[in-house]
């Protein structure tokens, strides 16, 4: 009796919620351009067209990026180029995280979903991204 008590409340909960639980993902990767690993950056997914999520870029090329939910996403890549030069004693200010020393600079065109032509299937809890920048223009040889 218990038992059947006991599912008829998760059933009764799960029309409105309360017993389902929503699956998510940690995606990690390693972001290169041309070969290089970018050192400084911000990453962002983009997933079913409503939940947008980024991190930061560490200085070997790596992210983590967890509590994604499942589903198709966008990805852009930003990389805060070099602070303008200033008089001497005077510190140049950047985005939090996003600037190292000598920055592998990559093409604007990732710096948005809409043009990066970045994408993946987040299916996984545990799931690997790897992603290799281009020049623009540049043609793969076969």
């Amino acid at each position: 009796m218990r038992i059947a008590l006991v599912l008829v409340m998760c059933l009764s909960f799960s029309a409105i919620g309360g017993c389902r639980r929503v699956a998510s993902a940690t995606v990690t990767g390693k972001v290169d351009y041309d070969g290089r690993p970018l050192n400084s950056g911000y990453i962002t997914f983009f997933v079913n067209n409503s939940t947008a999520k980024g991190g930061n870029i560490s200085p070997d090329g790596t992210y983590s990026i967890s509590d994604l939910p499942y589903g198709s996403a966008l990805v852009s890549v930003y990389v805060e180029p070099p602070p303008p030069a200033t008089p001497e004693g005077i510190t140049p200010t950047a985005i939090s995280g996003t600037y190292q020393e000598n920055p592998v600079l990559i093409p604007k065109k990732y710096e948005s979903v809409e043009t990066s032509g970045i994408s993946t299937q987040v299916a996984m809890p545990n799931q690997v991204f790897d992603i290799h920048l281009e020049q623009v223009g540049k043609t793969k040889q076969k």
